[in-house]
């Protein structure tokens, strides 16, 4: 389901509450004339005030309640047009580039790639898997009462295996990260499960769901995708096409983009989720064969923000705070 603060979600409860309150005094008067003016009902020739079913009363009316007939419903539109027009600042208005997180999304037949503008570093929760990976001048891993037992060290595909001393619970290595190679930690434990997970993606990194792995992008940060629609290396052999267009699809946070092959400056997304954990990506617009291919994962992590040199960690409460696409 789709996040219940996205303000998609907010915008349609509070369009289904008003449509709920006309509804009810709309049809809750057009009973009452129904029983109280039907036609079988015989006129009181002695009462003056009495209105005959069929004319207008010209001689009596009365001014305030027809004129409240079309000053309310004036109102009630109005203030629905207040509330989808004052929704544009949160959807169509694109963060400013300073402020965000930027990266690419490029659609291919039949596979998303992520192109990174920005570094990433982020790690599992360690309020939740007691372990804490800081990684600087030297590696140092905590991991006391954890279960943990072994670390596997990846750098530019080049692994490392570590042994842990389960009775001192730390562990430092003399290494310090290169911010231009794409790393990797995993602690495990003694069945080889991964209990923890910490990466570094270095300005520039390439993701692929052709290699099964996921978008990742950080928790309480706006986050700016431009989306282009590229043909795959086999079919760049054909000057003359120009590939097909997709539609980037997040559908537990009711946002999707078209991707326009041939449109240089691409299309543009944005969202901020502010709930830690993996979600779906779909295709949205048929692209072909293996359509349904079109698809994978995007991960919500806490990361080390560089502005502040601290950790910021997801909170797990409401999902996504805001979200949409647009077109640039």
């Amino acid at each position: 389901m789709p996040a219940d603060d996205t303000v998609f979600s907010v915008l349609y409860d509070k369009f289904l509450f008003w449509s709920i309150i006309v509804g009810v005094l709309t049809f809750g008067w057009l009973f009452y004339a129904m029983a109280r003016y039907r036609q079988n009902i015989v006129p009181d020739t002695t009462d003056v005030d009495h209105i005959v079913v069929g004319s207008f009363p010209v001689e009596r009316h009365n001014t305030r309640i027809e004129v409240l007939f079309y000053v309310l419903p004036t109102l009630i539109v109005v203030w629905l047009v207040v509330l989808a027009l004052s929704s544009n600042t949160a959807v169509w208005v694109i963060p400013d580039e300073d402020e965000s997180f930027n990266m690419e999304v490029v659609g291919k037949q039949w596979f998303w790639e992520f192109n990174y503008n920005e570094e990433l570093t982020w790690q599992d929760d360690p309020r939740e898997t007691g372990i804490d990976v800081n990684w600087g001048q030297d590696l140092v891993v905590q991991f006391a009462n954890s279960g943990a037992t072994n670390i596997s060290i990846t750098m530019d595909g080049v692994s490392s295996d570590y042994g842990l001393d389960t009775g001192l619970g730390t562990l430092r290595l003399l290494s310090s990260i290169d911010r231009f190679t794409y790393s990797t930690v995993e602690v495990l434990d003694s069945s080889g499960e991964v209990l923890h997970t910490w990466q570094h993606i270095p300005v520039g990194h390439q993701l692929s769901t052709a290699l099964g792995e996921h978008l990742v992008v950080p928790c309480d940060e706006e986050v700016v995708l431009s989306l282009f629609s590229l043909t795959s290396d086999y079919s760049e052999l054909n000057s003359t096409y120009w590939g097909v267009q997709h539609s980037f699809w997040l559908p537990e946070w009711g946002v999707k983009e078209d991707l326009v092959p041939g449109l240089e400056g691409g299309t543009v997304m944005w969202f901020m989720a502010d709930d830690p954990g993996t979600f779906d990506i779909r295709c949205a617009e048929y692209c072909g064969l293996d359509h349904s291919k079109m698809i994978g994962k995007v991960d919500v992590v806490s990361y080390f923000d560089e502005k502040t040199n601290q950790q910021i960690l997801c909170d797990a409460d409401t999902g996504v705070k805001k979200s949409d696409g647009v077109s640039s």
